[in-house]
């Protein structure tokens, strides 16, 4: 299922799935490079500190998001991320968000209300996890090599773990992300998903002797296989490659310097 919504708050633009917003215990949201505070390269939406923009800017932009989100005015809890499958739980309200921001992984949950919990990307395909049942939240960084190493599969196990989150009551909202179209990878990586994934035709295809990596695709059928059902997940049908004026995109910038988008959620109190 694919369906989204644009909101704009004081020239904040935002993205969000209704599907989610119908789950009244939540609060997340998808941002774009559109209004906050900062100049270029990274105008003007920014949200990741340490990428040589003034963090005092990035700080400014992340109270922007939130408030433009509805949340108030809370601090992000972000991680270092690293391309893994590490997973951050936050299960003590009384530690703030700064000092996390060196701790390393590629996913955050919590079961406490008014912490939000974020990612960023700039091509990497974000995911919420929401258990309406246990209240309980969770925010995936998912790029080429988390994706590859099933990390919304080990996040779903954490959350029932440690929150007894049962995965047919899991809401997904899949992100703004680079699509396969603009995704074209090596022989070798191509050979890595292949022998990863048995089935890999779904999202690995080949034109013109390249091969085209659907992220996207990829995540999902993990999140299927997750336990997850299908009309439970949600995504944000949007090529970060592709939106130039909406969107930060590694890709698109040949690794030059470029900002990041956030993707957060957040139980409500």
């Amino acid at each position: 299922m694919k369906h989204h919504k644009v909101r704009v708050s004081e020239d904040v633009k935002t993205i969000a799935v209704p599907a989610i917003d119908a789950v009244n215990s939540v609060i997340h949201g998808f941002s774009t490079r559109v209004g906050g505070v900062s100049a270029e390269p990274f105008s003007a939406m920014n949200l990741g500190l340490n990428l040589g923009e003034d963090n005092d800017l990035v700080e400014i932009n992340r109270c922007l998001f939130v408030k433009a989100l509805g949340a108030g005015n809370p601090d992000i809890y972000t991680i270092r991320q690293t391309h893994g499958t590490r997973i951050v739980q936050i299960d003590d309200a009384k530690i703030p968000a700064v000092e996390y921001r060196q701790a390393q992984g590629d996913a955050l949950m919590t079961n406490l209300p008014g912490i939000p919990i974020g990612v960023l990307t700039a091509d990497c395909v974000p995911i919420l996890l929401i258990d309406p049942v246990q209240r309980a939240v969770a925010a995936v960084h998912a790029g080429r090599q988390g994706s590859l190493l099933r990390i919304v599969t080990h996040v779903v196990r954490r959350m029932q773990d440690a929150f007894g989150t049962e995965p047919e009551h899991l809401r997904a909202a899949v992100g703004p992300g680079i699509e396969a179209r603009c995704y074209d990878i090596g022989e070798t990586l191509a050979a890595d998903v292949r022998e990863r994934f048995a089935h890999a035709e779904p999202f690995l295809q080949e034109e013109d002797g390249a091969h085209y990596l659907d992220l996207r695709g990829m995540n999902h059928a993990d999140l299927v296989a997750a336990g997850l059902r299908e009309a439970h997940i949600h995504h944000v049908n949007l090529c970060t490659a592709c939106e130039a004026q909406t969107f930060y995109s590694y890709r698109r910038r040949r690794g030059g310097q470029t900002g990041r988008m956030m993707s957060l959620v957040m139980l409500k109190e």
